[in-house]
């Protein structure tokens, strides 16, 4: 009797062996993972035999932190010798698709965010028989990144402009680690009753740059000479190989150039960055290289201590999570050498006890100096 079953599930196993490999499939996904690349994403099923099946395809969608995502099933079809090409605009047949699972809130995210959330995806798409055999599979890994816009340092938002060739500063995206951005800057004149936002939706860029590699750019001394008495809006996109992955908000300036002969022209006196200890309180170091370091805040204040190595006026402050998303950020005035801020935690936003935190500053090169950081429960 045992050898009979043994025979039996020999046979079984031979059968599925001959059905498995009839029909080869092929994924070939979008540019990118987005909503609008859609239509670009093609399923190629090559039926190996020379005679129709009759298939179902099974699509599975695993995050490699949330496990199933997302499970769906076709309508059976007959799938003829040869290549079938299945697309968002090709899909007779196998409509419609049945739901078996889906993460709560996937479809309202990526309608919102025209995407999937940032994580390492594995999509599986299987051939069945009308039985329910595996006629062939295949699958495809992928990771989705996102990252926060850059964000804009100067000119400060509405600020009058004096000099001819100003300088534009911004800090870089995040997360930043291992990763190579280059920047474009993006200038546009506002006219009439336009707002800033409305002039760059509409108006041709008045000055515009690719391929900047570093977080900081002086206005082109072959470009358009800016006009006295116009306002300007201006934005950084950040460029990671051939895409843009992420763009600043919208800023203003209005500019202002003194006229020829003007004894006492107009100008904008710096403004204080002194910014010396006070007794009695222990600052942390902002350092190159964080190892495996952090500390416990206790007392509700964030001092630390911030070595400038410049005489530019500002730096970008920045506080991040530990999954590398922005919570917080400013715009600090400093000056060349040490410089010490002591602040209430309540003015970094909401954050959490126990927690892990890394503030960040970055001077105009794009250098990072840091201190990691939990508030005590």
């Amino acid at each position: 009797m045992k050898a009979k079953e043994s025979i039996i599930v020999c046979l079984l196993s031979l059968m599925h062996l001959s059905l498995f490999g009839q029909i080869q499939i092929t994924i070939i996904p979008a540019p990118d993972y987005t909503l609008a690349q859609r239509d670009k994403w093609q399923v190629i099923a090559n039926n190996t035999t020379n005679q129709s099946i009759t298939v179902f395809f099974h699509g599975l969608v695993t995050e490699s932190q949330r496990g199933i995502i997302y499970e769906t099933q076709s309508q059976q079809r007959n799938l003829p010798p040869g290549i079938t090409n299945f697309s968002t605009q090709y899909y007779v047949g196998l409509e419609p698709f049945t739901t078996i699972q889906e993460a709560e809130g996937l479809s309202q995210y990526a309608i919102q965010t025209n995407g999937l959330p940032a994580g390492d995806y594995e999509i599986c798409i299987t051939a069945l028989s009308a039985s329910g055999d595996e006629l062939g599979r295949n699958c495809i890994q992928f990771g989705v990144d996102h990252f926060t816009p850059p964000i804009l340092l100067s000119p400060e938002n509405k600020d009058t402009v004096i000099e001819d060739y100003p300088f534009f500063s911004w800090l870089p995206p995040v997360p930043n680690i291992g990763q190579s951005f280059t920047y474009k800057l993006s200038v546009f004149e506002i006219q009439n009753v336009q707002t800033a936002l409305s002039s760059v939706q509409t108006n041709p860029a008045f000055y515009e740059l690719s391929s900047i590699s570093v977080p900081i750019w002086q206005y082109g001394i072959n470009a358009r000479n800016l006009r006295s008495g116009y306002h300007y809006a201006w934005k950084v996109s950040a460029i990671r190989g051939n895409e843009t992955v992420a763009e600043s908000e919208v800023w203003s300036f209005f500019y202002s150039k003194p006229e020829m002969g003007n004894s006492s022209p107009v100008s904008k006196s710096p403004k204080s960055a002194k910014n010396p200890p006070k007794p009695g309180i222990p600052y942390l170091e902002t350092v190159s290289d964080l190892k495996n370091n952090f500390s416990v805040l206790d007392r509700g204040l964030l001092n630390f201590l911030y070595s400038h190595p410049s005489t530019t006026p500002s730096v970008g402050l920045r506080i991040l999570n530990m999954k590398g998303e922005s919570v917080f950020n400013k715009r600090l005035e400093v000056s060349n050498g040490p410089n010490y801020f002591s602040h209430p935690l309540k003015d970094f936003g909401l954050l959490q006890t126990g927690v892990l935190y890394e503030l960040q500053i970055v001077d105009m090169s794009g250098q990072i100096k840091m201190v990691r950081f939990k508030v005590k429960p």
